[in-house]
C-alpha cells in the first residue's frame, strides 16, 4: 500500500511540473519569436542568426532552459526528503555503524553519479554542430528546386555528413571512456559495499550491533546515497541548460534598430502611392563587383500595376 501510495504521488509530482514545464515553454517561445519577426533584416544576415539556426534555438532551447526552474527544483526537494529520511532511520538503529558509512558515502555518491553519466554517454558539445548541420538541411529544403536543377544532391549530402561527422567521433570517444568509467564505478560500489558488511560484522561479533541493525543501517544510507546520486545525474545537464537560457535571454534582450512597433512620427491624413526612382545604382553587398541597376530611372502612378517583361 505504501508502495502505491509513493507510486501515485510519483505521478502527480511529474504531472505539475509537467504543466508548469509546458505553460514555461511556450511562454519563452511566444516571446522569443515575437522579438525575431520585430529584428531588422540585418540581423538575420549574421551567420548566427539564419533561419535554421534561430528555428533550432526556438525548438532546443526553450526546452533545455525549462530544466533549471522545474526539473531540477524537483529533484532537489526529493533529495531533501531521501536524505533526511535515511539519516533518521540509520542513526536510530546503529549511530556507530551509521557513522562508518557516512564516512565512505562520498565514494558511494561518486559512483552513482559517474555510473548513470556513463551510461547516459551524453555529450553537450555538440549542440554547435548539430545546428549548422540544420542549418544545412534547412537551406537545401528550402532551395530543393534550385539543387535539383543543377545536380548537387551529393554535394549537399556530403556537407552535412561533414557537419555530422564532429557529433560522432566525439560520441565514439565518448563510449569508449563511459565502458572504462562504467567498470570502475561499479568496482568502487562492490568495494565500499564489502567494506560497510566487513564493519558491521565487526559490530555484531563484539555484541555492538544486531543482524537486523547492520541491514537497517545498511540500505537506509548506502540506497540513499547511491539514489540521490543517480537522480542528480539523471537531471538535466545544467551546463546545457544555462547555456541555452544564456542563448534566449540574449534574443529577448536585443534590440532592433528598427522598431516596427513603434507609432511615432508623422502620419499624413492622404497618402497617394506615386513613386519615382531617378538614377539608381545598385549591387549586392555581398558581391560589390556586380551591377544590377546603373542609372535606373522609374515612374510608377498610382493604382497602376508596372510588370517586367
Amino acid at each position: 500500500m505504501i508502495g502505491g501510495n509513493d507510486i501515485q504521488m510519483a505521478k502527480l509530482q511529474n504531472y505539475l511540473f509537467g504543466i508548469a514545464g509546458g505553460k514555461l515553454i511556450e511562454r519563452i517561445r511566444s516571446m522569443a519569436f515575437n522579438k525575431v519577426v520585430h529584428q531588422e533584416i540585418s540581423w538575420f544576415d549574421h551567420p548566427s542568426n539564419s533561419c535554421g539556426a534561430v528555428s533550432a534555438r526556438l525548438a532546443t532551447d526553450a526546452s533545455t532552459a525549462r530544466s533549471l526552474v522545474g526539473d531540477n527544483l524537483s529533484l532537489i526537494v526529493q533529495n531533501i526528503a531521501r536524505i533526511t529520511t535515511g539519516l533518521a532511520i540509520a542513526f536510530t538503529a546503529n549511530w556507530i555503524l551509521a557513522f562508518v558509512i557516512l564516512a565512505v558515502s562520498p565514494l558511494l555518491l561518486l559512483q552513482g553519479y559517474l555510473q548513470t553519466k556513463f551510461v547516459e554517454r551524453f555529450s553537450a558539445d555538440a549542440k554547435v554542430n548539430y545546428e549548422e548541420a540544420s542549418q544545412v538541411a534547412n537551406d537545401a529544403i528550402g532551395s530543393i528546386r534550385t539543387v535539383a536543377s543543377f545536380c548537387a544532391e551529393p554535394k549537399v549530402v556530403d556537407m552535412y555528413k561533414k557537419k555530422c561527422s564532429g557529433p560522432e567521433k566525439q560520441g565514439v570517444r565518448l563510449g569508449l571512456y563511459s565502458g572504462v568509467g562504467l567498470g570502475f564505478s561499479f568496482l568502487a560500489l562492490y568495494c565500499t559495499n564489502a567494506f560497510c558488511f566487513y564493519v558491521g560484522s565487526l559490530l555484531v561479533q563484539d555484541g555492538k550491533a544486531t543482524f537486523e541493525e547492520v541491514f537497517q543501517v545498511f540500505f537506509a544510507l548506502t540506497v540513499t546515497a547511491v539514489g540521490v546520486s543517480q537522480s542528480s545525474a539523471l537531471a538535466p545537464d545544467t551546463n546545457k541548460a544555462k547555456d541555452s537560457a544564456t542563448s534566449i535571454i540574449k534574443i529577448l534582450e536585443t534590440k532592433s534598430a528598427i522598431d516596427s512597433s513603434s507609432d511615432e512620427g508623422k502620419t499624413l491624413d492622404l497618402i497617394k502611392g506615386d513613386i519615382e526612382l531617378q538614377q539608381v545604382s545598385f549591387c549586392y553587398p555581398t558581391r560589390p563587383d556586380i551591377q544590377i541597376f546603373k542609372d535606373l530611372c522609374l515612374s510608377m502612378p498610382a493604382a497602376k500595376v508596372t510588370t517586367n517583361h
